[in-house]
């Protein structure tokens, strides 16, 4: 739940945008990848090395070819034409051999064969690592059936579509085997089509009889359809005789003329005759009531004319169909009678059933690929990096950027500030560390944007108390707090900064004054007069300190106390501004009394370090004491290479635009 002012003093909750984790986009995964860019870089890396590496252990791998010609005996001895034979059985027949090619049975025949029986180190070298030892098997441990189950792998049969053409290739790490095993398996296959066709004398006798008898059944049945069409085709053309002579008659007597009704009747008669006929066709095949079932939907709803006309049409066309078939039949027939009268079938059937077009060929190395290598692992790499950067995106609890924060919170980010390259670095003095220099420049532009932004909420009269603080501790508050304060001053505001974290107190390092000297809280607690617990800076003579003083034993109850109330009226009135370094929100309620007093209070978060739901909670108990943050700081946001006042401004914004940063007065010089 996000919170907003209904007025001056109450506070109401109101729903903010959607949570930044629930929603991911590709501006979002391309952040990820740029802020761990390294990640990938190391992983694509990795990749090629072990690309290298499983290259130089991978042994050759080496293909032999062969190409043979299936000779399809029994459609070549029906002489047909060559493309009819192959749409008769060819796409069969060729997917029955190459199916032939691949059976057990064939290759523990080709490992029972001379050149295998005893074959030495058959099982193929693969990819080993440089202390494993290379592991020989022969032929006769494995055994017959595991051997040729083994080779049946290493072979692969592929069929030359529409040609009778197909290509065996085997691989092995040895190239003798290789060729070896095709031209084992070409002989084992020539021997077993040796013996199917062996004594094939009675087989060829029953072929004929069998195939002729079947034609010429075909030819019976189709001849008796074709009868029966033609005699459909004879009674239309009467019909189409009648309807003329209807039309001319019609043209010149009266419907009642006793022509023009004969003529009507004769053809009503006709047209009877003719479905007679079509229903005797239908009654005798089953072929031909699926036919004209196909067709009965263009059939459906015609009127009568229509409708004989459409049946008409219909009759031709399967009528020339039928006629065409037959005559393909009728010439099959023929060529299978005249061939077994000359004797020829039988020779034809004796012959080979297939012939090498192409012998083993000698085997060329086709792996390992090294480019294939070397680019499968780098890239996938690669991708393995990016996943694991995006992975990462997606499990980081904290805030990355500044359009983050804004969405988180519902609440303006006034401030923007880069990260140190060292905690040396950030600790040193305050005036050096603001100094006008190249490497300081970013951290100046963002002090003086953060004071432009809380300038502008309202006059010092409404806004000259400030506290600084944030959800958990280390989040740079206290730093922030004290450029703020030196920004102020040298903006010529007559400036207080107090140092109310009166647990682990910081603000003394900053500005090299004794920790142990009177300060807030042995102000609150009676012990030191205001005057002696105020110091004027060595860095600016606007800047004026209050250290935390003396250890308390229970912080919360000091600050609570009736003192503090008074003593910030007093302050706001002698002060231009009055700057309250306070405790973390969370850990500790010491804020709490501190932030319903002052006008204005400021929530630091530290950008890839506070936990999201550390920065909801701390608004939320901040809210509930009517002490809501007027906006946030967004600390610590990585620097770029470029230099000056807009350095790190990529990394602030995370590629999402300005949000309502820019409605506070950036500085855009």
């Amino acid at each position: 739940m996000g919170f907003s002012y209904q007025n001056e003093d109450e506070f109401a909750y109101s729903s903010p945008p959607s949570d930044p984790s629930s929603s991911k986009g590709m501006r979002d995964y391309f952040r990820w990848v740029l802020q761990r860019f390294w990640i990938p870089l190391v992983l694509l890396l990795l990749g090629w090395l072990l690309g290298q590496f499983v290259y130089s252990n991978t042994p050759k791998t080496y293909q032999s070819e062969a190409t043979i010609d299936i000779l399809r005996v029994k459609r070549e001895a029906a002489e047909v034409a060559e493309k009819e034979r192959f749409s008769m059985s060819g796409a069969a027949e060729m997917l029955s051999t190459s199916e032939r090619l691949k059976t057990p049975a064939l290759y523990a025949k080709v490992a029972e064969s001379e050149q295998f029986s005893e074959r030495e180190d058959i099982v193929p070298r693969k990819f080993k690592l440089p202390w494993q030892r290379d592991t020989v098997v022969s032929t006769a441990e494995l055994g017959p059936a595991d051997a040729g189950n083994m080779m049946r792998h290493w072979v692969t049969v592929r069929w030359r579509r529409d040609t009778t053409l197909i290509d065996l290739s085997a691989r092995h790490s040895d190239p003798e085997i290789a060729r070896d095993i095709l031209t084992s398996l070409i002989e084992a296959y020539e021997k077993s089509t040796d013996q199917r066709v062996a004594g094939s004398s009675e087989y060829a006798l029953d072929y004929i009889l069998n195939n002729s008898s079947e034609i010429k059944d075909r030819l019976l049945k189709i001849e008796n359809t074709v009868r029966l069409y033609n005699r459909c085709l004879e009674l239309s053309t009467e019909i189409r005789a009648a309807e003329r002579d209807i039309a001319g008659m019609e043209k010149r007597y009266l419907p009642k003329w006793p022509a023009l009704v004969e003529a009507k009747q004769l053809r009503d008669i006709l047209r009877s005759r003719f479905q007679n006929e079509l229903d005797q066709m239908l009654k005798l095949s089953e072929e031909e009531r699926a036919y004209w079932a196909e067709n009965q939907a263009s059939l459906e709803g015609l009127p009568e004319n229509e409708l004989i006309d459409a049946k008409i049409n219909l009759v031709s066309a399967r009528s020339t169909v039928l006629t065409r078939e037959r005559e393909a039949e009728q010439q099959i027939y023929d060529n299978l009678i005249t061939k077994l009268k000359e004797g020829n079938l039988l020779q034809d059937f004796q012959g080979k059933q297939f012939e090498v077009i192409q012998p083993p060929t000698q085997p060329g190395a086709v792996a390992p690929d090294k480019k294939k290598i070397l680019l499968l692992y780098t890239f996938g790499g690669l991708a393995l990096g990016v996943g694991i950067v995006i992975l990462l995106g997606f499990l980081d609890p904290t805030v990355r950027t500044v359009s983050d924060l804004e969405v988180l919170t519902d609440l303006p980010v006034i401030g923007a500030l880069p990260k140190w390259k060292s905690d040396k670095e950030k600790r040193q003095s305050i005036a050096s560390s603001l100094e006008d220099t190249p490497d300081n420049a970013s951290a100046m532009e963002a002090i003086r944007t953060l004071r432009a932004g809380l300038t502008f909420l309202g006059d010092r009269q409404e806004r000259c108390t400030f506290t600084v603080t944030s959800a958990i501790a280390s989040e740079g508050k206290s730093w922030v707090a004290s450029n703020l304060a030196l920004s102020f001053a040298k903006q010529g505001d007559r400036t207080l900064l107090i140092d109310a974290d009166l647990r682990r107190p910081v603000q003394y390092q900053i500005f090299g004054y004794d920790k142990d000297s009177p300060g807030l809280a042995d102000h609150l607690s009676g012990n030191a007069e205001l005057k002696t617990v105020i110091r004027r800076s060595e860095v600016s003579d606007k800047l004026f300190l209050m250290g935390a003083g003396s250890r308390s034993a229970n912080p919360a109850e000091l600050l609570a106390g009736k003192n503090l109330p008074s003593l910030l009226e007093y302050l706001g009135k002698h002060f231009d501004r009055v700057i309250v370094d306070s405790a973390p929100v969370i850990p500790v309620s010491d804020t709490l009394p501190l932030a319903r007093l002052v006008h204005s209070v400021v929530l630091v978060c530290r950008i890839g370090k506070t936990p999201k739901g550390a920065i909801k909670r701390a608004i939320k108990v901040l809210a509930a004491n009517q002490a809501l943050p007027v906006g946030t700081v967004a600390n610590g946001l990585p620097r770029t290479r470029t230099k000056g006042a807009y350095g790190y401004y990529y990394s602030y914004y995370g590629g999402g635009g300005y949000g309502g940063y820019a409605g506070y007065g950036a500085a855009k010089d």
